[in-house]
């Protein structure tokens, strides 16, 4: 099963971003944010999901756990 933090690296990978450049992205201060959502130790807030869709060229339903 992928979870969203395979698909936040996947996607980003694919697009040539950095952890830095999606945090600027979405007005983070710091890349360990992006880091902690690949890795799998926190999810993204509601706030961020729709700019984070944007950034890394991806639908808001493509972040959310599939059933």
């Amino acid at each position: 099963m992928t979870t969203i933090g395979h698909t936040i690296k996947a996607a980003r990978n694919a697009r040539g971003l950095t952890l830095q450049n999606v945090a600027e992205s979405l007005g983070l201060r710091s890349r360990q944010q992006i880091y902690a959502w690949e890795a799998g130790r926190r999810n993204p807030g509601p706030k961020h999901l729709a700019k984070l869709a944007e950034v890394l060229g991806l639908q808001v339903t493509d972040l959310l756990p599939k059933r």
